[in-house]
């Protein structure tokens, strides 16, 4: 007979695992096609993976910015839908990164009366010098919406704050509905090598991997555009935006992915 382990002894194993299982980077299900070829390090060889493939999401570490991927409350009347809120899909940490110079901001927009949308880029230093500033017409049902930034808008290595509102009264600008965040672009050529040879599945898991966030939501958000019945990429989203560093409530991340054809317009006259 195998002799009892110790109590003492069980404690100290059981407590190394656990404190193991906290610190392991965040896994997440992508939905894959039944074989696919997935490119690991450069120079080593690939290895094939299977449907249902494990992604690590690995995010910058929280920089200690106040958390306003959902509006503060206002007094007042409010043009916005009752018991919803606008909301930015962005970590909790409230900094995203890309590696590109036009990347797409993704942000939930509830139904609304407004008189129009606005989004506001900032450099993140002491001149806080405006890059870029659109409004847009407001949406016409709610739901997830990318809002795409104009080419080369983003400079490497900087920073930018940014600002998303729902105007509903231009001359009271205290009733506006307002999100905020941080984006940084910077470069990664073995990144950009191994993305080069992948599949749209497989950018998904390596930008996660690279804590790339705002590219991963895109490239997967362009996934769904293609295949909007896919519920296995629906599965993806929503793991996605319940991972724990971002931890959306299941409700939101349930919302409707708003077809690029019915995004907010931009509006000439700004």
């Amino acid at each position: 007979m195998l002799t009892p382990m110790p109590q003492k002894i069980r404690l100290i194993f059981f407590t190394a695992i656990f404190g193991f299982t906290i610190l392991s980077p965040t896994n997440i299900a992508i939905a894959q096609p039944e074989t696919e070829t997935l490119p690991t390090t450069l120079g080593k060889p690939k290895r094939t993976v299977q449907s249902g493939t494990r992604v690590r999401l690995r995010l910058p570490p929280y920089l200690g910015n106040p958390n306003r991927r959902v509006p503060a409350a206002t007094r007042g009347g409010t043009c916005v839908a009752k018991n919803q809120n606008l909301t930015a899909l962005i970590p909790q940490s409230n900094l995203g990164l890309t590696t590109v110079g036009n990347p797409t901001l993704y942000f939930f927009i509830p139904q609304n009366t407004a008189t129009n949308l606005e989004l506001v880029i900032q450099n993140d230093n002491q001149d806080g010098q405006t890059v870029y500033q659109q409004k847009y017409q407001p949406n016409t049902k709610a739901g997830v919406i990318g809002i795409h930034l104009p080419p080369d808008t983003l400079a490497v290595n900087q920073k930018y704050k940014w600002n998303f509102s729902i105007k509903c009264n231009p001359q009271d600008s205290s009733l506006d509905k307002v999100v905020q965040g941080t984006i940084q672009r910077f470069e990664n050529p073995s990144l950009m090598n191994k993305l080069a040879q992948a599949t749209p599945q497989e950018r998904v898991l390596l930008y996660a991997d690279a804590g790339i966030w705002h590219d991963a939501l895109d490239t997967l958000a362009r996934l769904r555009y293609a295949r909007p019945y896919d519920l296995k990429l629906k599965a993806d989203w929503e793991a996605l935006l319940t991972a724990p560093g971002v931890e959306f409530d299941e409700k939101l991340a349930q919302k409707p992915l708003i077809p690029e054809k019915e995004a907010p317009k931009l509006l000439l006259n700004n």
